[in-house]
């Protein structure tokens, strides 16, 4: 009979707002932006020499390629990424309110970020060990529950014997 292991995968934050920002899709609807935007006539639009100018500052942008805005978000973003050592924990497993709870006790956790139901965000402190920190959080959460997992199930197995 196979158990079910309880696993965290680690990516670093950086890597994850990387592939966000060169993700073909952003491209794409910034590159339709950009060309909507560029191909707006100017509201002043008298005389030919400013329509080449124009056609020139349009040419110019096209050839610079899709900007990324600067929204709230990226600016927060880059300020924790500067503050923290960040990482994404994608698990195979429910984060429920006790595991986010073991999650805020581990030292060096300085920011914690629930995103959904198997993935959240860590800051860890400028005086910690990631490493170090990683272990105390898959101790503290897998190998106590896959343990307890592991009682219940011997239990389970030894209370179907006991009845026969």
């Amino acid at each position: 009979m196979s158990r079910f292991t309880k696993k965290i995968g680690w990516q670093k934050y950086e890597d994850y707002i990387e592939k966000q920002l060169s993700s073909p899709i952003l491209g794409t609807i910034l590159q339709n932006i950009a060309e909507q935007h560029a191909g707006a006539m100017p509201e002043d639009y008298e005389e030919d020499e400013e329509m080449e100018d124009y056609d020139s500052m349009k040419s110019s942008m096209m050839k610079m390629g899709p900007m990324v805005p600067l929204t709230n978000q990226l600016i927060e973003d880059i300020s924790i990424l500067s503050s923290f050592e960040c990482w994404i924990g994608h698990t195979n497993f429910d984060i429920t309110l006790d595991v986010k709870d073991k999650l805020n006790r581990v030292p060096g956790v300085e920011v914690l970020k629930i995103f959904s139901r198997y993935r959240f965000f860590v800051g860890i402190g400028q005086m910690f060990d990631f490493q170090k920190v990683r272990n105390d959080i898959e101790k503290a959460i897998i190998e106590k529950e896959n343990d307890d997992d592991r009682r219940v199930h011997k239990y389970k197995d030894w209370k179907s014997v006991k009845r026969r």
